[in-house]
C-alpha cells in the first residue's frame, strides 16, 4: 500500500498531531488549542484539506476493510516517526462503528477513550438504547420493542413518532419515510402508521415511539467529554435555534446556552450510564409537562464542539491534554453563552420552509448576523476552504453553462 505522505511540522513527541476523521467543525477546536491536524478522509476533494490547521491529508479508500488498512497504516507511520500514539478524533456514527469493531488494533496506533463494550454498542442502536434508559432510569420517550407485536402499540400515546433503529446505513429508510432529508416522520394515529406500506416492509429497521411535543427551541443538549474512570472534565449546554427541515431536520442554527436545568440532567445522566470520552446527550423539553426526556447520546465528537470551543470549552482541546499529557484542568471552564454556529445556505432553506409560520426575512437577517457567530466554512483566521469551495462552485456553474450552449439547450 502506498504509503500517506504529510507534514510533522509542529509536531513532536511531546505534541503528537491529532488525526482528524472529520470536517472543519473538528479541525477547527484543534488549530484554536495550538494543536497540529492531520486529516483522514475519503473524499479527495475535501475543501478541510485547505484548512491553516491542516499539516497532512491521507485519503482513505472508500472500500470499508481498505479504510482501516489504511488508517492502521497510518496509524504505524506516526508511531515510527514520533515513538508515540496520535489522538484519534472521529465525528460520525460510521467511523465510531469502524473504531468499535477494530477497538484493539487501532488502540496500538492511535490514542482514545470510548465507554465499554456493552455500553458503547447499546448507544450505537436505538432499541438497545431504550431498553438501556429503562434499566438505567433515564427519563425517555416509551418506546415500543421492535420484536414485540403490533397489538401492542395500544400501549403508546399518540402521536407516534418512528426513527432508525440504527445510526448507521438508515439511507432506504429515510428516502422511502422521511422525504429524502429528515431522520423520523410522526403519525398522528396508530392506524394511519399501519396503514403506510414501507412501515410493513421496513418495520424491523425501525424503532416506534411516543412523540414529545415540542418547538425546534425547545430541542437542547449537553455536551461532555469524560476520563476512562467516567469523570467529566468539562462540559456545556445547547440549544437549536433552527433546523431544516423544521422536524428532525438537520442543524442550521444552534448556539451555546446556559440552562441549569439541562445542565443538572446531563450530569446525572452521564453517572447513570458512565459515559467515557467525547460524547452529545440529545433532550427534549415536553411543552406539555416542561418535562425534559432524553432522545438519544452521540458518543463522538460533532460539529457543536467548534461552536463550544469559540465559547470558551474546547472540548477536543481537553480531550488532547489528557490523551497526551494525562492532564485533567484545573477547574472546569464555563461557556460564554449564546455562542452560536451557522451553515448559511441550509438556513436561508430553514427560512424559506419557515416563512408560512411567520419568519419574517428582518427577523431571519437579525438572527444569522448575531455577533460572535462561528460558521460552518468561513473563518477569517482560516480563509482558504470557503474561497476553494466557492472558486469551486463557480467553475462547476462556468462549465455547466458552456455544456448547455454547446447541446444548444435554452437557459
Amino acid at each position: 500500500m502506498k504509503r500517506a505522505a504529510f507534514s510533522l511540522e509542529g509536531s513532536s513527541p511531546s505534541q503528537p498531531p491529532a488525526v482528524v476523521l472529520g470536517d472543519l467543525t473538528l479541525i477547527r477546536p484543534h488549530g484554536m488549542a495550538g494543536i497540529p491536524v492531520i486529516l483522514a478522509t475519503r473524499d479527495p476533494d475535501d475543501i478541510s484539506r485547505h484548512s491553516r490547521y491542516v499539516h497532512g491529508a491521507v485519503i482513505l479508500p472508500a472500500d470499508r476493510d481498505q479504510g482501516v488498512t489504511a488508517l492502521l497504516a497510518l496509524g504505524d507511520q506516526l508511531v515510527a516517526k514520533l515513538g508515540r500514539r496520535s489522538p484519534l478524533v472521529y465525528g460520525s456514527d460510521r467511523d465510531l462503528d469502524l473504531i468499535y469493531r477494530h477497538r484493539e488494533a487501532l488502540a496500538e496506533r492511535f490514542l482514545f477513550v470510548l465507554n465499554d463494550e456493552e455500553l458503547a454498542w447499546s448507544l450505537l442502536d436505538k432499541e438497545r438504547f431504550s431498553r438501556l434508559c429503562v434499566a438505567a432510569g433515564v427519563r425517555a420517550p416509551r418506546t415500543l420493542d421492535p420484536g414485540e407485536d403490533l397489538g401492542a402499540l395500544e400501549s403508546l400515546r399518540e402521536p407516534l413518532l418512528i426513527k432508525p433503529r440504527r445510526k448507521t446505513a438508515w439511507k432506504e429508510i429515510q428516502r422511502e419515510l422521511f422525504g429524502g432529508h429528515a431522520k423520523a416522520r410522526i403519525f398522528a394515529t396508530r392506524q394511519e402508521l399501519l396503514s403506510h406500506p414501507a412501515f410493513v416492509r421496513l418495520r424491523g429497521e425501525l424503532l416506534v415511539q411516543e412523540h414529545i411535543e415540542g418547538a425546534t427551541g425547545d430541542l437542547l443538549s449537553f455536551h461532555g467529554f469524560a476520563d476512562e474512570r467516567g469523570k467529566l472534565l468539562a462540559s456545556f449546554c445547547g440549544r437549536k435555534v433552527r433546523t431544516f427541515p423544521a422536524f428532525a431536520g438537520e442543524s442550521s442554527l444552534i448556539e451555546v446556552a446556559e440552562d441549569a436545568e439541562v445542565e443538572a440532567m446531563g450530569r446525572d445522566v452521564t453517572r447513570r450510564l458512565g459515559l467515557k470520552g467525547p460524547f452529545k446527550i440529545d433532550l427534549i423539553r415536553d411543552a406539555q409537562s416542561g418535562a425534559l426526556y432524553v432522545l438519544e447520546i452521540n458518543a463522538r465528537y460533532t460539529l457543536w464542539h467548534y461552536v463550544g470551543a469559540a465559547s470558551g470549552v474546547n472540548l477536543p482541546a481537553v480531550a488532547y491534554n489528557l490523551l497526551v499529557h494525562g492532564r485533567h484542568p484545573d477547574e472546569a471552564p464555563r461557556p460564554e453563552s449564546h455562542r452560536r454556529w451557522l451553515n448559511f445556505y441550509r438556513d436561508w432553506l430553514a427560512y424559506r420552509e419557515q416563512r408560512e409560520d411567520g419568519l419574517t426575512l428582518g427577523a431571519w437577517l437579525l438572527s444569522v448576523s448575531h455577533p460572535g457567530t462561528v460558521y460552518e466554512a468561513f473563518a477569517w483566521k482560516d480563509p482558504a476552504p470557503f474561497a476553494w469551495w466557492a472558486g469551486s462552485a463557480v467553475v462547476r456553474k462556468v462549465n455547466y453553462g458552456a455544456l448547455r450552449d454547446r447541446v444548444g439547450h435554452p437557459r
